[in-house]
């Protein structure tokens, strides 16, 4: 009943935004505060993580004994029903690539202020398959990182990883289904620019991690120097 409920709001909300784009890009409710994106409450209540000041964190250990990673971070930490759900919701199915830009730059910013994270080489966001990219008209994690590298200066490219093969939707699968369902579904394209490089790999969410470890291990092939991760949420 309760998702039900927030479905109904939702709906509502994005009629409300369409008509109203000054409103808040979090709640859909209430209106921004004046040169901001948020509104106060929402502004005041964003679950950002610790991620960037804590060497061991949720991401970390996520991938822990199964990817070396030199660091890792989540921006937001994901619910099922709340703000941030709100925003990966409009950002991957909505159409509303200002949430991801917007998220992107904040998380640009924390990165470069960051003890623990080295400046990475280059920045390659999870791909997604072609006909997926045309139907959507973006890739949600390419727009995620369009924003981190306008905060940190560290340059993106879309076209050193490709997904070659369209894989069933992950929702519902368990960790071991979702990793079947990715292997052998990526490939580098250019490996001159990835061997010895400290490679940053975003994405929107990690849930189980499958396809960003399915990623990165493409690019330990190709002989990748250090890999970090940054995504928008994780699970808290």
């Amino acid at each position: 009943m309760n998702k039900t409920i927030h479905h109904i709001r939702q709906l509502f909300g994005d009629m409300l935004y369409t008509m109203f784009p000054d409103l808040c890009i979090a709640c859909i409710r209430q209106p921004k505060i004046s040169g901001g994106f948020f509104c106060v409450e929402c502004l005041h209540n964003m679950p950002y993580t610790d991620h960037f000041n804590i060497r061991q964190n949720i991401v970390t250990n996520h991938f822990k004994g199964r990817i070396t990673l030199h660091h890792g971070a989540a921006l937001l930490t994901f619910r099922d029903l709340g703000i941030v759900r709100n925003m990966l919701h409009g950002l991957k199915y909505k159409g509303k690539k200002e949430t991801g830009i917007i998220l992107g730059e904040i998380a640009g910013r924390k990165l470069i202020e960051s003890p623990l994270f080295e400046t990475p080489d280059i920045m390659i966001p999870v791909p997604i398959h072609p006909k997926k990219k045309l139907i959507r008209g973006y890739n949600q994690s390419g727009v995620f990182g369009h924003g981190v590298s306008v905060a940190s200066g560290v340059k993106m490219s879309e076209n050193h990883l490709i997904k070659y093969t369209e894989t069933a939707s992950q929702t519902g699968l368990s960790r071991t289904e979702r990793v079947k369902n990715v292997s052998d579904t990526f490939a580098v394209t250019r490996t001159d620019d990835i061997m010895g490089r400290h490679i940053l790999v975003v994405d929107d969410v990690v849930t189980t991690g499958a396809t960003i470890e399915a990623c990165c291990l493409k690019l330990m092939e190709a002989g990748a120097g250090k890999l970090s991760v940054l995504t928008i949420a994780a699970g808290g």
